[in-house]
């Protein structure tokens, strides 16, 4: 997928409806759930986008921040509803 825009987060049942929401507002985005698998997905292209869920750990939350702010990569920590992010992201970009 060539989204530009991706999210993490670390519950696969939460991720789904993220992505179903996403799906339906006609937003283009790639999930995952794997730190490394996210880590070189935003080495392999460019990325204008990083949504990142409540259940992440601050340990990983603080390493993806810092990689994005190095890249010039914006960030979106979600901590509402599946159904708020569309607006949300909307906002951001």
């Amino acid at each position: 997928m060539s989204a530009d825009i991706l999210y993490f987060g670390r519950n696969a049942a939460m991720m789904a409806l993220v992505g179903n929401e996403l799906k339906a507002a006609g937003i283009a985005a790639e999930g995952f759930l794997d730190d490394a698998a996210l880590m070189a997905a935003m080495q392999d292209r460019p990325v204008r986008l990083l949504v990142i869920g409540a259940g992440v750990e601050d340990g990983p939350r603080a390493r993806l921040k810092e990689h994005c702010t190095a890249r010039g990569v914006k960030v979106l920590e979600h901590f509402e509803g599946p159904g708020l992010l569309p607006a949300a992201i909307r906002r951001v970009l």
